[in-house]
């Protein structure tokens, strides 16, 4: 009765064992895949790029595109630094209880902030996935302190491509030299 006993937890055990090393191979597998940036299990997965080689055609991408991509704070950093702003915070409320927000900020000890929280899409990002879809159109914008209140307005909702028929808008921007501006509109 004991050699039964020892044989089926000896059985028992090699099953375990076996299980556990085809769970290796799996998690190797998956190492190869290419990083999709979206979130899994909590944490925010990294973007990267690949060469246009390894892609099918008509999904190449553009070197632009790649050099707009960011994975981590030093280049969320780097880029900040060529932008004119060092604050951006915009709120857009529509009827029914919508609205699209967005933050862009470098903080007092450098680290960076990014947030969209976008209920017209439902679409709620932060950190470099954040940082990725904000940055290129806050670059494009040209607001300057003499910027006056409706030219900011209408910039601003034709560069982040947002409905016109809003019931308040809010755009707070601060420069490099600390100048803080800030746009108010409500309907």
């Amino acid at each position: 009765m004991k050699k039964i006993s020892v044989f089926i937890l000896t059985l028992a055990f090699s099953f375990v064992l076996v299980a556990c090393g085809n769970a290796e191979k799996d998690n190797n597998q998956a190492v190869d895949e290419p990083v999709t940036g979206e979130k899994s299990n909590g944490a925010i997965n990294d973007v990267t790029t690949n060469d246009v080689t390894d892609q099918p055609k008509g999904t190449e991408s553009t070197k632009t595109e790649q050099n707009n991509t960011v994975a981590n704070q030093d280049d969320m950093q780097k880029k900040m630094g060529d932008l004119e702003y060092v604050d951006f915070e915009l709120g857009v409320d529509y009827a029914d209880h919508q609205e699209y927000e967005a933050e862009l900020e470098k903080n007092s000890d450098d680290s960076i902030d990014a947030e969209i929280e976008d209920s017209l899409n439902n679409v709620k990002k932060k950190g470099s996935e954040a940082f990725n879809e904000l940055y290129p159109m806050v670059k494009q914008l040209t607001i300057t302190q003499q910027t006056n209140k409706q030219d900011a307005i209408q910039e601003v909702m034709k560069v982040f491509n947002l409905p016109k028929d809003y019931t308040e808008f809010e755009v707070e921007i601060r420069f490099k030299d600390g100048t803080k501006i800030e746009f108010e509109d409500k309907r």
